[in-house]
């Protein structure tokens, strides 16, 4: 059985951004504060720490926000983005 784990929300993607970023010149604070998304960088941040990370769900967090990044791919600013916000947990399906 392995997991895998579900697609985030923009809301849960603005959540746990901003729980991660490094200050206000970091691609994760770009992504929790206007949903933009410098690719690149901001896998680079998730991967740092990932590395300092052992199991759990702080690790599922940022390995969902990673793949949210993936999928949605290179962008500038969304509108609107200060408005999501997504307290739920980051769920997994067992198959």
């Amino acid at each position: 059985m392995s997991a895998v784990t579900v697609m985030i929300t923009d809301g849960q993607a603005r959540r746990i951004a901003s729980g991660w970023h490094g200050g206000m010149s970091s691609a994760l604070y770009s992504l929790a504060s206007s949903g933009a998304i410098d690719l690149d960088r901001v896998r680079d941040e998730i991967s740092r720490e990932l590395w300092r990370l052992d199991v759990g769900q702080v690790r599922r967090e940022l390995l969902a926000l990673d793949k949210y990044v993936r999928t949605a791919g290179e962008r500038t600013a969304v509108a609107e983005w200060f408005r999501l916000w997504d307290d739920s947990p980051v769920s997994v399906n067992h198959t």
